[in-house]
């Protein structure tokens, strides 16, 4: 979700850029970063991570929450991500001209909506002309509602006060939130940050909702790859909610409340549930006053039951095949543990050895000497790393080449890794790769807000971050070979096409 840029000062943006390209020389290096970041846990359950870099003066975060679309209850699927979007809505002073005015139209509003989603669910049975005229007196009360809303108020308060690069995401796991601000905007930022997540106000829901449906519509309904993954990632996931799609299926928004969403906010987004990392010209007493007086007021959410269900080991291949007149693609994917198992670090080795980077299997192959491939690469973590996941080969066929005949190219180099191995030049490589790119990805203030993040929610810990590198250079060639054998079996895949098939009326 990308929002209103910057028109901050000229020297504040320098600084900001400043910041984010702020390199890892100018600390203690990489071996000492674990014992400079410094921890605080709130009375509510909400942890904070603090990584003080007094280079320049500027800070970035991340708010993580550990909810994302695998914590959506059947039949109302996508609500995470429309928390996403309410966030920056504003909250009970923010982004309002009139709350108590407000909320009793947004209240009446509730009330006329469930009457309209009652009669449109009645389908052939419902009463069209009381379905229109509840369309039309709902119409009139959103109009009076919008009178009151202060658009986008959340966002213009953070751009004026120097914000820059403010943003939101949605996946599988968990919800993100971030930007960049001067360090002298400390204080501006706990109370504004934290109250969206005290007293967030879910104006213009019905609204928004049409924008999820739109955005719904471009990514996934009208994008061919967009179809052929959603139909691949429900088939290759029978039971696991990984299966579902992150922005929901469309009967799902248009059938949204905002007593459904503002529920399911309050149900999830639980102090214990947020992660806050906070890195750049910050000290840890200032931190910590504002953290208790703003983040401390976070009410904890009810404890949320273990996620009972465990995808059923795959015995035999799956596959999907779409028609449409667009350019063909090949997904073939494979189950494989999650992020904090032992076999990772070697599968993500064989993943970056199979298909990424001009140096890889499948371009060296597939593209540069068969010419049989316009694109090839492999990558693992698809769709998430809390759980069991999938490694994914991916490949876009040059013109005049068989989808099915680039599968089994791909499906060779895949088979020659698990009958073969792979050459110690190649791991090698991987290293020298994975750890520029993990160094690298420290670099930045919110780089490395992240990557704490995500460690301490994902792995199990933020201390879990540090013990990358050990990792990486404790796989072996023998490891990549194994679990190269062990997972990337016919059994274990699911197979996704996109055939060309000309639109009717045109040529073959």
């Amino acid at each position: 979700m990308t929002l209103i840029g910057g028109k901050f000062p000229r020297r504040l943006a320098v600084l900001a850029l400043a910041a984010l390209l702020a390199p890892a020389a100018a600390l203690a290096g990489y071996e000492d970063l674990a014992n400079e970041v410094q921890e605080i846990v709130l009375d509510n359950g909400l942890k904070i991570l603090l990584l003080e870099r007094h280079d320049v003066p500027v800070f970035s975060f991340m708010t993580y929450v550990d909810v994302g679309a695998v914590d959506e209850d059947m039949n109302k699927g996508g609500l995470a991500h429309v928390c996403e979007h309410m966030a920056f809505k504003g909250t009970e002073e923010v982004g309002t001209r009139d709350y108590r005015r407000e909320r009793e139209l947004l209240e009446d509003m509730d009330a006329l909506y469930a009457e309209m989603l009652a009669e449109r669910l009645k389908g052939d049975l419902g009463d069209a002309e009381r379905l229109s005229d509840l369309e039309a007196e709902f119409a009139e009360l959103q109009e009076r509602a919008d009178a009151l809303v202060e658009p986008n108020e959340f966002s213009k308060l953070v751009e004026i006060n120097g914000g820059v690069g403010m943003n939101a995401a949605t996946s599988t796991d968990a919800t993100r939130y971030f930007y960049s601000l001067p360090s002298n905007q400390l204080e501006f930022w706990a109370a504004i940050e934290s109250d969206r997540f005290i007293n967030p106000v879910f104006r213009q829901f019905y609204k928004e909702c049409n924008v999820i449906s739109e955005e719904r519509r471009q990514v996934v309904e009208s994008s061919p790859q967009g179809r052929l993954y959603e139909e691949w990632v429900t088939l290759a996931y029978k039971a696991h909610p990984y299966g579902q799609p992150i922005i929901g299926h469309r009967s799902e928004i248009e059938a949204y409340t905002r007593p459904d969403a503002e529920a399911f906010f309050r149900s999830r987004y639980g102090a214990q549930k947020i992660v806050v990392a906070v890195v750049g010209d910050v000290y840890r007493d200032e931190l910590e006053r504002v953290a208790r007086k703003y983040w401390g007021e976070v009410p904890p959410a009810p404890e949320a039951e273990a996620l009972r269900l465990v995808e059923p080991e795959q015995l035999g291949e799956r596959r999907v095949v779409l028609e449409d007149p667009s350019q063909p693609v090949v997904i073939v994917g494979y189950h494989v543990p999650d992020a904090r198992h032992a076999d990772t670090p070697a599968i993500d080795a064989l993943a970056d050895i199979l298909g990424q980077g001009r140096s890889s299997r499948l371009y060296e192959t597939l593209v540069k000497e068969e010419k049989s491939a316009l694109f090839a690469m492999s990558f693992a973590g698809i769709p998430g790393d809390k759980y069991p996941n999938s490694l994914l080969v991916i490949g876009i066929p040059n013109s005049g080449v068989d989808p099915e005949d680039l599968e089994q190219a791909m499906l060779d180099q895949v088979d020659r890794v698990a009958a073969e191995g792979v050459t110690e030049a190649e791991l090698a490589g991987y290293k020298n790769r994975a750890r520029a790119n993990f160094v690298r990805g420290l670099e930045s203030n919110n780089g490395m807000a992240n990557q704490l993040c995500y460690a301490e929610k994902v792995l199990g810990g933020w201390r879990h971050l540090f013990e990358r590198l050990d990792r990486i250079e404790a796989v072996t060639a023998a490891d990549v070979q194994r679990v190269a054998g062990e997972y990337l079996t016919q059994k274990n895949r699911t197979v996704g096409l996109l055939v060309t098939k000309p639109a009717a009326g045109q040529d073959s």
